[in-house]
């Protein structure tokens, strides 16, 4: 018997489109970039039937039914009136099977003649000609429909319109590159950080780079030679932290030391009753806090507190919001944290890009930001503790359960709230059986936060895209979605991903919030009873069993948090003091 090793391909996850140099440059999930030149544009994107998408009102891509695409391809017509958004395919078979579809799908009822006019009109084509062409090559008659066309007559129509559109054309003319490439998250240990600087250097010459909105630096190409990366000190300085180059693209994080900002603890007492010294800042309340310790830390009393937030009793819930009105910033010492300045590499391969900045959401949450002066420099009124590193992306998954309270999906969608739309994951509707959104609503909290998440691919409507993207390595090893660190102990704010012990194939993610004993978590999640709820879902049960993640700039903070013990609360009492209404619903059910 003989043995063969078959390569495994990678897969293509997006794609952009250069125009002006018409190059398709696609990246892969084992981390490289694929650089397409020459052929025609078809091939270059794999789009053998020409195939684009409708516009909104801005001009924007809008695709309707199209699916499975990476990316686009905005290019002028040749009068430079128009652009037209070509879908980008992650292979030929993909936009072959969206040719097909969209054949049956549009033009089932027309004859070619009338096809033509739609698919290739005047303008930009000559539409007789067109028509003319597809008749002659594939023999059909020119007043049967396509939804009449045999299975062969069919195959051959869509056969005709990828030599038309030119895929097959230049063939000799086609190069594939492929480069390895590497990515770097900014991040202070449980945030990622905006605007940090790092800079290149090879053959002497310096590239700076900074993080964007989520931390992210754009990726690097690897380069013969390693490439040298330094880091932007306080003082202005660039300080060696290590090289990036070889054969395989990883993912690193940057750990960068900031300064934190800790209240002074004394007396119990209220601040002075001038409110123009008064400076007020959100905090979010942590695991274990009580409200008298709060007060004590701040300089406040529990009763101003309590007046200042409308609250008639002293229970509080972590990830909840309080606005704190300090004393004078002179009460606020400043402590360094200290942060090793060195890129720690993440054990997983990279397979995403840089992710752009979060879009506004459509939902309006309860979490706010510290408000700003009065001149005109943006300066917080008041400095953020430095404990408040702990699962920043509960605040808003709290205010969103509190909010809705308990609310069924349905009755969300219809007050203008969805989770999908609102992270862009390809997905119109969170009402029915094939729509789960407990991911969508998880990705969108850490979208609020800050922290980056891919929708690539309809990913982040899957609880198993916080896992992986189903990709594997050369040995066969399945390849972890680099945004996320896999944590062996559940801890306050972390992913819980309930999969099947025995394929790890994902069922549902929330976040874990407290615990009722040893063998049950509290998860607060979406799509629990149809509605953001707690749920007491058992360790491991039925042939299922929970894994945990953090997302990968918090990966520090997390080690940290994992000496803490869980609180010991109760679902249904949590659902209850929050509000939560639990009626025609199954607690428990979800694993």
């Amino acid at each position: 018997m003989n043995s063969q090793i078959t390569a495994i391909m990678p897969r293509l996850i997006s794609a952009t489109y250069h125009t002006k140099i018409k190059v398709a440059e696609f990246i892969a999930d084992d981390g490289r970039h694929l650089l397409r030149t020459g052929g025609t544009l078809p091939w270059r994107i794999n789009n053998c039937g020409d195939l684009s998408s409708p516009v909104n009102s801005s001009g924007e891509p809008n695709p309707k039914l199209t699916r499975n695409f990476i990316g686009f391809a905005s290019v002028p017509n040749k009068a430079g009136t128009h652009t037209y958004h070509f879908f980008i395919f992650p292979d030929y078979e993909t936009g072959r099977t969206q040719l097909e579809a969209s054949l049956k799908r549009k033009y089932g009822g027309q004859c070619i003649p009338e096809l033509v006019k739609k698919y290739a009109p005047d303008g930009d084509n000559d539409s007789q000609v067109y028509a003319e062409s597809l008749l002659k090559a594939t023999g059909i008659a020119d007043d049967k429909k396509v939804g009449e066309l045999s299975n062969e007559e069919f195959n051959s129509l869509a056969d005709a319109i990828e030599k038309l559109e030119g895929y097959h054309n230049e063939a000799d003319t086609r190069k594939e590159i492929w480069v390895p490439v590497s990515t770097i998250l900014a991040s202070d240990g449980s945030r990622p950080l905006a605007d940090e600087e790092i800079v290149l250097r090879m053959n002497g010459k310096d590239m700076p780079l900074k993080s964007n909105a989520v931390g992210q630096f754009p990726p690097i190409p690897h380069p013969r030679e390693p490439v040298q990366v330094l880091q932007r000190t306080p003082d202005d300085k660039l300080k060696e932290i290590g090289p990036i180059g070889g054969d395989k693209g990883q993912s690193y994080s940057l750990l960068v030391e900031l300064q934190r900002f800790l209240g002074m603890s004394g007396p119990d007492k209220p601040p002075s009753d001038t409110t123009k010294h008064r400076q007020p800042f959100t905090y979010q309340v942590q695991p274990g806090d009580t409200m008298a310790a709060i007060a004590k830390r701040f300089r406040t009393s529990v009763d101003q507190i309590k007046e200042d937030n409308r609250r008639f009793n002293d229970k509080l819930f972590a990830g909840e919001l309080l606005s704190i009105y300090s004393p004078s910033s002179q009460d606020i010492k400043p402590t360094k944290v200290a942060r090793p300045s060195v890129p720690v590499k993440r054990p997983q391969k990279t397979s995403t890009t840089s992710v752009a900045p979060p879009p506004p959401a459509p939902i309006t949450a309860t979490p706010t930001l510290p408000a700003r002066s009065d001149d005109g420099e943006g300066k917080p009124l008041a400095l953020l503790p430095a404990d408040q590193r702990r699962a920043p992306w509960m605040a808003f998954a709290i205010a969103e359960a509190k909010r809705l309270k308990g609310m069924t999906e349905a009755d969300i969608e219809a007050g203008g709230t969805n989770y999908h739309t609102a992270i862009k994951d390809g997905i119109k509707s969170m009402i029915g059986n094939n729509n789960a959104w407990c991911a969508a609503f998880v990705n969108w909290c850490l979208l609020q936060a800050g922290y980056p998440i891919d929708t690539k691919g309809g990913w982040a409507a899957r609880a198993r895209g916080i896992y992986s993207h189903d990709s594997r390595d050369e040995q066969n090893r399945l390849i972890q979605n680099p945004l996320f660190s896999q944590i062996q102990k559940p801890i306050y704010g972390c992913i819980a991903l309930v999969v099947i012990a025995k394929s790890s194939q994902g069922k549902h993610v929330g976040f874990v919030y407290a615990q009722e004993d040893d063998k049950t978590l509290v998860v607060l999640g979406g799509n629990q009873s149809d509605r953001i709820c707690f749920d007491a879902i058992p360790i491991e049960a039925r042939g299922k069993k929970l894994l945990y993640f953090v997302p990968a700039s918090y990966q520090q903070q997390a080690s940290t948090d994992e000496k803490l013990t869980l609180e010991s609360k109760k679902a249904t009492e949590t659902n209850k003091a929050l509000g939560i209404s639990m009626e025609n619903s199954k607690t428990g059910a979800t694993l």
